[in-house]
């Protein structure tokens, strides 16, 4: 479809509607649609987001209704649903705020006007506002549908316009997991191709591929998570060397085996794509909900201690020297254990970890797609033909 976005200021202008902004933007483009931004200020700094600055939507600017709405009509010619930010409710360019009204009221062509309150001016004290003013911004105007970015904002705008929760959902603000992550590139494309970040729980296993490091081990426990009901990935940074005879037989083993476990599909050697640099690897670190370290020996351990340094959980093969680099702090196993019991001991401590749950829970409900599917998407589609998507 075609999508705009309306603000008085778009990013590089540093502020939270403009932030939001961009990421609708950049949300919208990735899932097919045509983008175009409408503001007084900013640039395009996401793939396939068109940004059009028209000094008349600044704040401030004085332009009469009948300019601004010949304006806006001929910017949002062909639009099929229309975003605007805050301008029906804050006093900073009542001409903008007039037109709109004016074009969402009249039906202009088959345009969807949605009006997404972050702020309302109305109650707000630090506004000096005529009764007027205050009275227009706290209405609910005919054409438009309206969202509120919470609560509190939803049962503040309902108390002005005098209109039920119903019209007027909350969809919150979200996250770019990706970016507050900082995933590298690399990285980002493979969270993209597996959805790691919905994924009930990955393991990563910083290692080579060598039969020291047990990997078989960390195979066998993501099917035993799997049996359990869990949507477990792993994650292993290297790849089989196809240089070293030893290691490819190894790798093609394990390959073998994760087709017997029924996991081939949720193990990734990251190495087989490239060399997994060390950006990359914080990036792997930073994608995955713990570390799962099962090796036969080891002649020190660093993965233990970074991954105690970038605040993952460790679970760790009860050996020398692993097991004295954070006494009682690591999660130790019988390497030997049944892979059953290893992946109850993993779910068991996860379970219990506050940063586990809060993690997973801000994923599932504040990440940008996750919102998209759950809010945006239905309320952008309203009466449009079954099976239309948007």
């Amino acid at each position: 479809m075609r999508v705009a976005l309306i603000h008085y200021l778009y990013p590089p202008t540093v502020g939270g509607v403009e932030r939001v902004m961009s990421e609708h933007a950049a949300l919208f483009a990735r899932r097919g649609h045509q983008v175009t931004v409408l503001c007084g200020g900013g640039e395009s700094r996401e793939p396939g987001v068109k940004v059009r600055v028209f000094s008349e939507l600044r704040g401030g600017a004085e332009v009469p209704v009948g300019e601004m709405r010949r304006i806006l009509g001929t910017a949002l010619a062909g639009t099929d649903v229309v975003f605007v930010h805050n301008l029906m409710t804050m006093p900073f360019n009542l001409a903008a705020t007039g037109a709109l009204a004016e074009m969402a009221a009249e039906g202009f062509g088959e345009a969807r006007f949605i009006n997404w309150i972050h702020d309302l001016a109305a109650i707000n004290p630090d506004y000096a506002l005529d009764e007027t003013v205050r009275e227009q911004l706290g209405r609910a105007r005919p054409g438009f549908r309206n969202v509120a970015v919470s609560e509190s904002r939803q049962r503040e705008f309902g108390a002005l316009a005098g209109i039920p929760p119903e019209d007027c959902p909350v969809i919150p603000n979200g996250i770019d997991p990706a970016k507050v992550l900082g995933l590298t590139p690399a990285i980002a494309a493979l969270e993209r191709h597996h959805r790691l970040l919905g994924r009930g729980i990955v393991l990563l296993q910083p290692a080579r591929v060598l039969r020291r490091k047990n990997i078989e081990l960390g195979l066998a426990v993501t099917a035993a998570l799997r049996n359990a009901g869990r949507d477990a990935f792993y994650l292993v940074t290297g790849a089989p060397d196809p240089h070293n005879p030893a290691s490819a037989a190894y790798g093609e083993e394990l390959r073998a085996l994760s087709q017997a476990l029924g996991v081939d599909a949720n193990v990734v050697f990251a190495g087989e794509a490239g060399t997994v640099t060390d950006a990359d690897l914080g990036s792997l670190y930073a994608l995955a909900d713990a570390v799962f370290l099962p090796s036969r020996q080891e002649g020190f351990g660093l993965p233990v201690l970074e991954a105690a340094l970038l605040r993952r959980p460790v679970f760790c093969a009860d050996r020398e020297p692993m097991r004295a680099l954070l006494p009682g702090r690591a999660n130790l196993f019988d390497p030997v254990a049944a892979p059953a019991d290893i992946a109850a001991q993993v779910l068991e401590t996860l379970a219990g970890s506050a940063d586990f749950r809060a993690r997973k829970e801000t994923l599932a409900r504040y990440g940008w797609d996750a919102i998209y599917d759950r809010h945006i998407a239905p309320l952008c589609l309203g009466n449009r033909a079954p099976g239309e998507r948007f």
